[in-house]
């Protein structure tokens, strides 16, 4: 676009169009723009209208697969639908960090969340339902946690020593000109993985309004609880 841009303005000196044109054309290249940006927000959002069924599941599989390779780089467990834990705050596992561990936590996750939300829409009486959009969507919604555990491999490969927490001597935060971002990253994340279930269950189920609401925080505080003491147990 700002090429384009570029281009109108070049014409607009050479006399090649008139000043009224100009600012049609810009005008029209602004909405172009405004447009596209508000397209690619609801597909980080929102992907699951364009991408459902067998597709969905199939993406959602390789999420959850790379999320626990990555994991073990970036030294982090998933003990739950909504939980990314630092492995030095873990004394003495039971079982060691390794990929298998980190399928089976997020496995369990997924498996957990999609059938409260399956639960949520029978008690809700929906019909036309289909099992795989529930379970395709929200594997394919754990993504915004697949970019965290990205971002959490390249801090563990660039500064190991700030993913490193030493309890010894009480919960300390490392100040760091990293720490900022790392927070931000954090939350943006968490705040972006809870949009995205939300999204999974109101385009699995074709719930809305209070019914959509209510299933979801009575799924989500259900499904923490569920996962957590379905994964903790090795820890």
């Amino acid at each position: 676009m700002t090429k384009e841009k570029e281009r109108l303005l070049s014409m607009l000196k050479e006399n090649k169009i008139s000043e009224d044109d100009y600012k049609i054309l810009s005008a029209s290249l602004d909405k172009k723009t405004s447009s596209f940006v508000l397209q690619l927000f609801s597909l980080l959002i929102n992907p699951f209208q364009r991408i459902a069924g067998l597709y969905s599941l199939l993406a959602g599989l390789v999420i959850l697969f790379s999320m626990s390779y990555l994991g073990v780089i970036a030294k982090v467990y998933f003990p739950g639908i909504l939980d990314c834990l630092n492995s030095s705050i873990v004394s003495n596992p039971k079982i060691p960090l390794n990929f298998f561990l980190l399928a089976y936590q997020n496995i369990v996750s997924w498996f957990v969340l999609s059938i409260l939300f399956i639960i949520a829409a029978k008690i809700c009486h929906q019909k036309r339902m289909r099992i795989i959009d529930f379970f395709g969507t929200v594997a394919l919604a754990r993504f915004p946690f697949l970019v965290l555990v990205v971002f959490l491999s390249i801090v563990r490969v660039l500064n190991p020593s700030f993913m490193d927490i030493d309890l010894t001597h009480g919960f300390q935060i490392q100040k760091s000109f990293m720490t900022p971002m790392f927070g931000t990253v954090v939350v943006i994340c968490a705040i972006w993985q809870i949009t995205t279930y939300f999204y999974a269950l109101k385009e699995s189920s074709g719930l809305s309004g209070k019914k959509l609401w209510i299933s979801f925080i009575s799924a989500i505080i259900l499904g923490e609880m569920l996962s957590s003491t379905l994964t903790v147990f090795f820890l």
